[in-house]
């Protein structure tokens, strides 16, 4: 299975890098093969508003010539996407939120009774993390990935994990149990039982 991972954060070692790494760890010892996007590496401008990519339903474009188009292309050609991405004033960073507002080129014949996106029924999953609580934090990010997966793109939500407090001692801890369990919800393999059987 071929997983695009995003790393949505401007820093490239950071908690959410760390929980990343865990989960691609697991999921490329399992013989799954887990690319690694880093957003902080690309130049994505934000959405302009302006719909020239309702033109060409074919493939991802924009008029905007940045890196955008080839990463929603690494994004299609793959079996899953995990986004990872930690809460920034009770929203996504501006780094990915640029790169999430431009996933509108993804979507086809939107606003009509046939409306899918390219990455209809594909395997998605969010992993965040945050400073503080769970709870009146990062639950906006969560409604908005919903909203977009489920409600335009149709992709199959598999999971969403908020590892909050990331600067309490047991995050690493709590980063571990979180990743077992996006391996399993993306690729329905029981990564405990595999692991026993070694």
């Amino acid at each position: 299975m071929k997983i695009a991972t995003i790393l949505g954060s401007p820093k490239e070692n950071g908690k959410t890098s760390q929980a990343l790494t865990m989960l691609e760890d697991k999921l490329t010892a399992l013989g799954h093969e887990a690319e690694r996007i880093w957003i902080c590496r690309y130049t994505i401008r934000g959405c302009i508003g302006c719909y020239a990519c309702m033109a060409n339903n074919d493939e991802p474009s924009c008029i905007q010539k940045d890196d955008a188009g080839s990463l929603f292309q690494r994004l299609v050609n793959s079996d899953a996407i995990v986004y990872a991405v930690p809460i920034y004033f009770f929203d996504f960073t501006a780094q990915f939120k640029a790169f999430f507002d431009r996933h509108y080129c993804l979507t086809v014949d939107f606003g009509t009774p046939a409306a899918s996106s390219m990455l209809a029924g594909k395997k998605v999953a969010l992993l965040i993390t945050c400073m503080g609580q769970e709870e009146g934090n990062a639950d906006l990010a969560q409604v908005i990935f919903d909203r977009s997966m489920n409600g335009i793109l149709k992709c199959n939500v598999v999971g969403k994990h908020v590892i909050a407090l990331s600067e309490a001692t047991d995050f690493a801890k709590r980063a571990d149990a979180a990743a077992y369990k996006l391996v399993r919800e993306i690729t329905t393999e029981n990564i405990e039982f595999k692991e026993r059987e070694r």
